[in-house]
């Protein structure tokens, strides 16, 4: 596992060629998101939402969900004003070409029609042309460009799914595209593609079955987009520390030694050791089914270390407790070396950080409602005359998408149109004061730490 994680190290020094801060986006800014399906899920950039709520409540970052399920360079393009420059973004962070590279054209039984090779080199001629146009428009706007590369289809994995090999070959040759921008256009670029090719390698070293992608080859689940967020807060060199609290021999030398922590109060008394102390962040929450991710990725170590440390303890076993919750036993040395509190889910800091995460997901939720909505009119309706008007729209699939070999899923698709698209007005009502309330549950709050001796 060790090896996985310095060849990444070495190949992400290689290819990084962005000297970046500490943090990439700053007061204020508005961040688009821009890709198909697996930007329209969201999850790998709501880690990435999540992360800077939590560690940066201070900036009012604000991120927008500009992903179509299923669409290519070409639709971005076609819904470029209506759908993301109507955000007014300071911030265009871009993947797609999972769709670009027309997988069907991989089919082992297309594998010896005439002309299949050309039209797969027409598809990879097609993204490139068509991205370059994307990014040329965002900074003819003044809005910042970063690149990510595809990420993989897993056509390695020895899963019952049909398996379209070369289709990561051709995403391959999307992500060497996507670095080749990078550099002529002088912007940052997120190199999912060879990040999660290595750990997808890692996973079917021992089990050839497994995969970091999801059972269809294409869209990574929990653990594949945590990864992918890993990915995007290391390419930034993003900040490990939460908070570093020390209890040193007074105030003013703990708080020497505090880092985005203010320390008060702070009493010795025999075997007991109490003080306040108030954190400028708080931990990232993880969900249960992430948990996998922190065995390929030290997540935790680059960017959720909450360090509390005590000095000049007595050697001897003690009890910890935060605002009169016991949180657990340590031995002195456990406590002088630091105890990473981030770990731990009983510390109101991480319970702080669970009603944000809470407050985030409903807002996403919502969000992805009114995504749904412009994902059945960009790609299925866009043409189509009068689609304002509903019993055009019901006439239209009763007529023509009915008609579809995939009617099953056309019926609930339209379906869930019919019904949402006369709630869309309140629905964005909604997400539009969904966060309403972040700034007050962001706010650092004060706790007191009592330590006693065993």
């Amino acid at each position: 596992m060790r090896s996985v994680k310095n060849w990444l190290l070495i190949v992400f020094c290689l290819v990084a060629g962005f000297s970046a801060s500490a943090q990439v986006f700053k007061k204020g800014d508005r961040v688009a998101f821009v890709g198909n399906s697996i930007t329209h899920n969201g999850d790998f950039w709501h880690n990435v939402s999540l992360w800077y709520a939590t560690r940066y409540p201070q900036l009012g970052v604000t991120f927008f969900n500009c992903g179509i399920s299923g669409d290519v360079t070409k639709g971005i393009l076609d819904r470029m004003d209506e759908d993301i420059l109507v955000h007014q973004p300071t911030w265009a962070v871009i993947m797609i070409g999972m769709n670009d590279v027309n997988r069907p054209l991989y089919d082992k039984k297309r594998v010896n029609e005439p002309g299949i090779k050309e039209q797969q080199q027409q598809a990879l001629a097609t993204y490139k042309k068509k991205l370059d146009s994307i990014i040329r428009v965002f900074q003819s706007k003044n809005i910042k460009v970063i690149l990510q590369t595809p990420s993989i289809y897993d056509q390695t994995s020895k899963m019952a799914t049909n398996n379209l090999y070369g289709v990561n070959d051709a995403l391959k040759t999307c992500a060497g595209y996507v670095r080749e921008f990078a550099a002529k256009y002088k912007v940052p670029v997120v190199d999912y593609w060879t990040s999660l090719s290595a750990f997808n390698a890692e996973v079917q070293r021992t089990d050839s079955n497994a995969t970091v992608i999801g059972k269809d080859r294409v869209h990574p689940g929990a653990v594949g987009h945590l990864l992918m967020g890993w990915e995007f807060l290391k390419t930034f060199k993003s900040s490990p520390i939460v908070a570093t609290v020390v209890a040193d021999r007074d105030v003013k030398s703990s708080q020497a030694k505090c880092q985005q922590a203010k320390i008060a109060g702070l009493v010795r008394d025999g075997n007991t050791v109490t003080f306040t102390a108030t954190e400028q962040a708080l931990p990232f929450p993880l969900r249960d089914e992430q948990a996998f991710a922190l065995e390929l990725a030290p997540f935790t170590e680059n960017f959720n270390r909450e360090l509390l440390r005590f000095n000049f303890l007595k050697p001897g076993n003690y009890v910890l407790s935060i605002d009169d919750v016991e949180i657990g036993q340590y031995f002195s040395g456990e406590l002088e070396r630091g105890v990473n509190l981030a770990l731990i889910t009983k510390t109101p800091q991480y319970e702080q950080a669970k009603k944000v995460q809470a407050l985030l997901q409903n807002s996403w939720k919502l969000e992805a409602q009114l995504r749904q909505i412009r994902r059945v009119e960009y790609r299925y309706m866009n043409t189509l005359p009068g689609r304002e008007n509903l019993a055009v729209v019901k006439h239209y699939y009763d007529t023509a998408m009915a008609k579809r070999p995939d009617t099953d899923y056309m019926k609930k698709t339209f379906a869930e149109y019919l019904e949402q698209k006369p709630k869309e007005a309140e629905i964005r009502r909604q997400w539009a004061s969904s966060l309403d309330s972040l700034p007050v549950l962001l706010k650092p709050a004060a706790h007191k730490y009592v330590l006693k001796k065993i």
